[in-house]
């Protein structure tokens, strides 16, 4: 019937050796030894007909091949897990750690997190914010939120959202891009999408003034421009909840697509299979394809 199944071994110590980053450690979570574990890898990439780690010094790193079927592997035995879980008995509530940038934890997932609580009353969320994506820090991450090209080496890397930048104000300031683009301009800095992108693609030519301030989170740039400060250029993600509730408009009817995105990053020494991290994840994705 199952044709095309690999013996389960030798997917777990696929698992495991993916999750943990070497051997060794697959190997004492298994209760087997390092070489058992390098053996059923080695048959399963002889099975399958693929390398599916690099070998380098005292670590693993996943090929293309390995980094495509890993999420295959891990979503697997999340079903199964949670399907015993839920015939044989309850779980006890998991803690599950989401960190993200500060601007899209209070302005995008907080709103959300009460949806979640009611979905999944026995999943415990601890929110973690931080300024830049891949700041470092002790605590385990279980999903990071990251923004970028999405060529992080450190995790399995699912998109989560792209979107449009566009210029924000109070109702006052809005006008022409040309009228715009004489500012006042609030500049976010570390971001490739900038005031002088958007003159470059719709007005170019037209002197661009210094911004009247820099600051490091859209969330500042959005509160700014909340006040009368000037015109802020955010991704429209942020920009959503200050234009539902009438604090700010658009600019203008100009806008930049943007660059990068906003990624789940499942890292490789984790525990992905978890089910309370494929239901977080299913409900993200599924949260971020909703109006």
């Amino acid at each position: 019937m199952f044709a095309h199944l690999p013996p389960l071994p030798w997917l777990r110590a696929f698992e495991a050796s993916a999750r943990l980053g070497n051997f060794t450690r697959a190997a004492q979570e298994l209760g087997l030894t390092p070489s058992a574990i390098s053996y059923q890898v080695r048959a399963l990439e002889a099975e399958l007909g693929q390398k599916l780690f690099e070998r380098q010094r005292r670590m693993l790193v996943l090929t293309r091949p390995g980094q495509t079927y890993l999420p295959i592997v891990t979503k697997a035995f999340a079903v199964i897990d949670t399907g015993t879980a839920s015939i044989f008995g309850k779980r006890r509530p998991a803690t599950l750690t989401v960190r993200c940038l500060s601007s899209f934890n209070m302005l995008w997932l907080v709103p959300r997190i009460e949806k979640f609580r009611r979905l999944h009353p026995d999943i415990n969320l601890r929110l973690l914010s931080t300024s830049w994506s891949e700041s470092g820090g002790r605590d385990p991450i279980d999903i990071d939120i990251r923004y970028g090209d999405g060529t992080w080496p450190d995790g399995t890397i699912i998109p989560l959202r792209k979107g449009r930048v566009v210029p924000v104000c109070v109702p006052e300031l809005a006008g022409p891009v040309s009228q715009i683009l004489q500012g006042p301009l609030i500049e976010i800095t570390g971001a490739i999408d900038t005031w002088a992108q958007f003159q470059q693609d719709h007005a170019p030519g037209q002197p661009l003034p210094e911004p009247i301030c820099v600051v490091d989170q859209s969330l500042i740039a959005l509160e700014m421009a909340k006040s009368g400060q000037g015109h802020a250029l955010v991704a429209d993600i942020f920009a959503a909840p200050y234009l539902a509730r009438g604090d700010l408009v658009l600019a203008c009817d100009a806008a930049l697509p943007e660059r990068l995105g906003h990624h789940l990053v499942l890292r490789h020494a984790g525990n992905n299979h978890r089910p309370e991290i494929v239901v977080c994840v299913a409900w993200l994705l599924a949260e971020s394809a909703s109006p």
